[in-house]
């Protein structure tokens, strides 16, 4: 997967949300299809990815990229917000360099609007930032139809 000079792409997991568990109605709030949009606000450039989120627990749902594919990575309720940590992403910097596990991503939402935001964290020096660059994009889920 891509992510392009400190804007995640679609998402490739590998890790697991940290905190611990909340009430029991939130293991169904979020099940199904949804639609992930993020948007890097200082370019206002978009895109968007399909994730598929199974209830594991209470305040958690496994999150995978493809329906017929195990999740590989969880999100929990922490604090009455998502939360998702991944590790393991590639960017693709504007001169066509191509850098494997450069970022590492932390998402937060909102349990009712499903807003929020990722932390795009530079692991290495890539595309002209330095290792350890922070980037704080726009997340919106929305329940595919």
């Amino acid at each position: 997967m891509t992510v392009t000079r400190g804007f995640a792409a679609t998402v490739i997991f590998a890790g697991l949300a940290v905190g611990t568990a909340s009430a029991a109605w939130a293991d169904t709030t979020m099940s199904g299809h949804y639609v992930r949009t993020e948007t890097d606000p200082q370019t206002g450039q978009s895109q968007t990815a399909d994730w598929y989120l199974t209830p594991c627990g209470d305040g958690c749902v496994s999150v995978g990229i493809r329906p017929d594919a195990s999740a590989p990575t969880q999100a929990r309720l922490v604090n009455g917000q998502w939360t998702l940590d991944s590790a393991v992403h590639t960017l693709s910097c504007a001169d066509g360099t191509v850098v494997p596990n450069a970022v590492s991503a932390h998402y937060m939402w909102d349990p009712n609007t499903l807003a929020g935001t990722v932390q795009v964290t530079y692991n290495v020096a890539a595309c002209g930032h330095p290792a350890g660059y922070q980037n704080t994009n726009n997340v919106q889920l929305q329940q595919a139809p």
